[in-house]
């Protein structure tokens, strides 16, 4: 019985193979479906150049529970000066779409940027922003002009001013097709 069971499961595996056609296959950019959250602030970096030794802009970071909460000791003299970023690895003609609820303790405005982590910081997306009390949605598309191996999606808190707290949620940064 054994043997006529591997018999009529090898029949149906030929039959099934006999019976598909192949097409040849097209190769295009790679079709790579990405979305990054928060995570916790798992892979994301909390840039207070101030503390780093670099800059001059200082801020305290709580990152639990898909929020972020941003808080302002020391205002920087430049925007990058305090930042969350997220490294990326993006492809050419690809669509992205960047989505964060965002609102601060007073109007103040932050960056959403996309751009070289490094080397000459050629920027792809920015968007300066004035949030307020009340959690508002920004929504943003864009698509890739190159690939980049060493990009970052970064949202930058440099203009707010000392004891302003921003609040963040639904973080998200993925491609669309």
């Amino acid at each position: 019985m054994k043997g006529f069971c591997v018999f009529v499961a090898s029949a149906f595996f030929l039959a099934a193979c006999a019976s598909t056609t192949s097409e040849p296959e097209v190769q295009t950019s790679p079709l790579v479906m990405v979305t990054y959250t928060l995570n916790d602030g798992k892979d994301w970096e909390k840039i207070s150049a101030g503390l780093q030794g670099w800059g001059d802009g200082v801020a305290d970071f709580s990152l639990a529970n898909e929020q972020a909460n941003v808080r302002i000791k020391k205002q920087a003299s430049n925007l990058w000066h305090i930042q969350l970023k997220r490294p990326l690895y993006l492809f050419e003609d690809i669509k992205y779409e960047i989505s964060v609820e965002a609102s601060a303790s007073e109007s103040s405005k932050l960056s959403f940027t996309v751009q070289q982590d490094g080397g000459e910081y050629a920027t792809y997306f920015q968007r300066t922003e004035l949030v307020g009390v009340e959690k508002k949605q920004f929504t943003y598309e864009f698509v890739m002009p190159k690939d980049e191996k060493k990009a970052a999606f970064a949202i930058m808190f440099g203009e707010g001013r000392p004891g302003v707290s921003y609040s963040l949620n639904n973080i998200k940064f993925n491609s669309t097709y």
